[in-house]
C-alpha cells in the first residue's frame, strides 16, 4: 500500500541526512513497486536508522518496512525457503508504531490489516503458531471484531489455548471472578439446578446471551467481558462448537 507523501521538517534534520533519507525512501519505494522486496528492506532499514520516533515520517517508514518484510516472506515461501521466510515474519512482529501516527485510527487500522493478511497467509501455509502471533499483533494494534474470527481459527488449528489478553486487556487473571456454567438442553431440570447453585454459592445469576430472542447457543463476548470480575452462575442451552 503506497503511503501519501509526507513533508519533512528540515529544521529537525541535518541537510545531508535529509538528502540521504529522501534518496533511500525513494529507492525503497521504487524497489517495492518493482517487486524487489529484499532491496526495499535494505533501503527502508537504512532510512529508519537515521530517524527517531519523535521525528516526521518514522511510522510511515515502519509501515513501508512491514510491507517489504511481508513481500519478502511471500517470495521466500514461493521459493521453498521457509526457514528464512519465518525469520522475516519474526522481524515483522517486532515492528512497533511509536511516532505521531500511532494515534491515528485509520493509519493503525491499515497497519493492523497487514498483520491480519500475514496471519491468513501463514494459516494457509500451515504455520499455525505464527498465524496466531500475527493475528494477536493485529488485535493489539486495532481491536476489530473481524480479527477474532481469524484468531479462533488459528488457535483451533494450532492447538493452543486462548489467553485472557486475546479478548480483553481491561481485567487481569487476579481480578477474574468464579463462574459456574450449566450447558444444558431444554427440559433437563437445568433451571432447578441453577437455582440450587445460586442459593448454595451466593453467586450472581448471569445470562451470557445478548438479549432474549437471540441465538442462545453462543456466548456473547461483550457480556462475558462485562461480568468477568463477578462470581456468576449461568444456565444456557448449548450446542457443540469450538
Amino acid at each position: 500500500m503506497r503511503q501519501p507523501r509526507q513533508t519533512l521538517d528540515a529544521s529537525t534534520l541535518n541537510r545531508n541526512i535529509l538528502s540521504a533519507l529522501q534518496l533511500e525512501v525513494d529507492l525503497g519505494t521504487q524497489a517495492l513497486t518493482r517487486g524487489e522486496a529484499d532491496a526495499a528492506v535494505t533501503f527502508f532499514q537504512s532510512a529508519l536508522s537515521k530517524l527517531t520516533p519523535d521525528q516526521p515520517f518514522y511510522d510511515h517508514l515502519i509501515h513501508n518496512l512491514l510491507l517489504s518484510y511481508v513481500a519478502v516472506t511471500h517470495k521466500l515461501f514461493a521459493d521453498g525457503n521457509e526457514e528464512l521466510a519465518l525469520k522475516f515474519v519474526n522481524s515483522a512482529l517486532a515492528l512497533e508504531l511509536k511516532g505521531e501516527m500511532s494515534q491515528d485510527t485509520v493509519f493503525r487500522q491499515r497497519f493492523a490489516d497487514v498483520f491480519q493478511g500475514l496471519s491468513v497467509y501463514l494459516f494457509k501455509n500451515a504455520k499455525f503458531d505464527l498465524s496466531v502471533q500475527c493475528v494477536r499483533k493485529a488485535i493489539s494494534i486495532n481491536d476489530h471484531p473481524a480479527n477474532y474470527v481469524n484468531l479462533v481459527n488459528a488457535l483451533s488449528a494450532s492447538g493452543q489455548p486462548a489467553r485472557l489478553s486475546d479478548f480483553t486487556t481491561e481485567i487481569t487473571h487476579e481480578q477474574l471472578g468464579r463462574h459456574l456454567f450449566i450447558a444444558c438442553v431444554p427440559k433437563s431440570a437445568s433451571s432447578f439446578l441453577k437455582t440450587l447453585l445460586l442459593d448454595l454459592t451466593g453467586y450472581r445469576d448471569m445470562f451470557s446471551v445478548f438479549a432474549a430472542g437471540q441465538s442462545e447457543h453462543e456466548l456473547d463476548l461483550p457480556t462475558i467481558r462485562e461480568f468477568a470480575h463477578l462470581d456468576t452462575v449461568t444456565q444456557q442451552h448449548c450446542r457443540a462448537s469450538d
